[in-house]
Parts: structure tokens; sequence; C-alpha cells
């Protein structure tokens, strides 16, 4: 009697599992590539809402991280992969814009759909993705320009510290920023990549320095490089440097309370995890996605001491 009742039991616990390993297996699996979350608040915050969406959705959740700010091809190996892994969604931040389109072009034949977020590709290929979610870069960066035009007095020399080169919003940030300058007496005399890394922007920024002492302001394409661009300020003495930046992470709204930047752009990392996992959901379940615009702005605000 004994061994029978044993027996059932492992027939209980056994179909418990197969029909757990069925239930588990029904959700579409979606992954996300990105360059990096470490030491990286935004992307991390990103990732995180992309992961929260995906789980609440019932989806199978799988991020592959570049593992370096710059490291363009293991990204597109990495994707290569989950293409042929089969994937039923991928949601990209691109880290070159150029770059992941032949990839991208391997997802649309393999029939998997694509959302990117916080940055976009090269114009041309809007076939290729179901539609941009992030920031408007460009007037992230004017509305920065603008901001410390009216910080300056509309006079005075700054310096800019690029995002990496081919990181389409680090471009349109920097384009927006000069426009945003336009029309009054703000010299930039100076302008390099930091490739969104701190040792990286510490060096160019002293570099820049070493040529060009008298400045008054400074812009950057992101929050993530400011504590590399503070130690070379500090070092070359530079105190009362009004810098504007651009994610308001909580990081950087430290700084603005001691003082140490003027302000940051914003971004809503949330609205692009939810905004993106919804549009993969759809298309996964074959909705007509006719009614998608390419681009869905996810917004910006600039952060300042008197708004903190």
């Amino acid at each position: 009697m004994k061994k029978i009742i044993v027996a059932m039991l492992v027939l209980v616990v056994s179909f418990g599992l197969f029909a757990a390993g069925k239930a588990e297996s029904k959700g579409p699996e979606i992954a996300f590539s990105l360059k990096t979350i470490t030491n990286d608040a935004f992307q991390k915050a990103i990732a995180d809402s992309v992961e929260a969406a995906a789980k609440a959705a019932g989806a199978k959740f799988t991020l592959v991280t570049a593992g370096q700010q710059t490291a363009v091809s293991t990204q597109v190996s990495q994707v290569e992969d989950l293409i042929a892994k089969g994937v039923d969604g991928i949601v990209l931040s691109p880290m070159d814009s150029k770059a992941v389109i032949p990839v991208l072009k391997k997802a649309k034949e393999a029939g998997i759909p694509v959302v990117l977020v916080d940055q976009t590709i090269e114009d041309g290929n809007e076939d290729l993705y179901l539609s941009y979610i992030g920031t408007d870069n460009f007037n992230a960066g004017f509305v920065a320009g603008e901001t410390l035009a009216e910080v300056l007095g509309g006079k005075g020399n700054v310096l800019i510290v690029r995002g990496a080169n081919g990181s389409s919003a680090g471009d349109q940030r920097v384009d927006g920023f000069k426009a945003g300058i336009a029309g009054t007496a703000i010299k930039v005399v100076g302008e390099q990549p930091g490739n969104w890394a701190n040792d990286v922007a510490m060096q160019v920024t002293e570099n820049m320095l070493q040529a060009n002492s008298n400045i008054q302001g400074l812009f950057t394409a992101s929050d993530v490089m400011l504590n590399g661009i503070l130690t070379a300020l500090d070092n070359a003495g530079k105190t009362s440097v009004k810098i504007l930046s651009v994610d308001g992470s909580d990081d950087v709204k430290e700084m603005i309370k001691d003082g140490e930047v003027y302000g940051s752009m914003a971004q809503f990392p949330d609205v692009m995890g939810t905004k993106a996992i919804e549009l993969l959901m759809r298309a996964i379940n074959g909705d007509n996605m006719s009614d998608v615009p390419k681009y869905i702005d996810s917004g910006t605000t600039c952060i300042t001491a008197t708004s903190l």
C-alpha cells in the first residue's frame, strides 16, 4: 500500500512539474540588448523597466549587455545569437546607428519584431523596427544650451564632452546644444568624445583645459561622465564652471544639490521600457501595427537646484 501511495505521489509531482514547465513555456521570450548596466545608472534603469514590463506581460526576459560602453561588435554578435536562438521579440538600444543595420535586417527576415529604445539608427531604415522610443535628444540638448546661455549671461567660453562616436543620442544632444547657444556670444572652445566613460572623459577634459583654460561653462552628453569631468576641473582649480548634462540620474541630483553641477536634462526610462514591451506584445500577438508611430517621445525636463 505504501508503495502505491509513493508511486501516486511521484506521478502527481511529476505531472505538476510538467504542467509548470508547459505553463512557463507558453510565454514569449523577449530579449533586451544594450551596452552595459555597470556604473551606468540610466542604462540600468532602462533594463529594470524593460524586465519589469516583460514579466508583468507574462514573457520570459533575457538581458544581454555588451559589457563596455563602446563594444559595438559585441552587441552585433549578441543580437545575431538572439536571432539564431529564435527569441520572439527584441528591445534594442543600438550603440552605433550604422553598425546594427545588417543584423536588424536579419531580424526582419526571421520575423522577429524589434523596438528601439534610448538610441535610434540611421535614417532610411525605419522598416527594420516597429518604433523608436526615446528622449527627443536634440530638444534636450537645445534646452540645455538655452539654459547655460541664460546662466552665463549670453557670453563666455564652453567645452563639450560628447558621447561615443557613432552614437545617435550623443550626436543629437550636442547638435541641439549648439543650436541652443546659437545667436549668443558663447563660444565652444573645445569638443571631444568622452566615450560614456569617466576615465576617458577626465582625460579629454584635461586635454581641452590645457589648450583653453579660460572657460565658464561645460556641456556633457551624459551624467555617466560627470565624475571624470569634475575630477579634471578640480585638478585644474576650476570650481565655478557651470555644467549642464543629460540623464537626470540620482547621482547628478546630489551633485546639483552640492553645487557641483548646475543642471541636467532628465529622461524617463520607465516610459521607454513599458511602451517597448507593450508594442512587442501586440506584435507577437498578431495585432495590426500600422497605427504605431515610428518615433515616440518619452519626454524630458530640466532639473536644477530650484526644481529639486
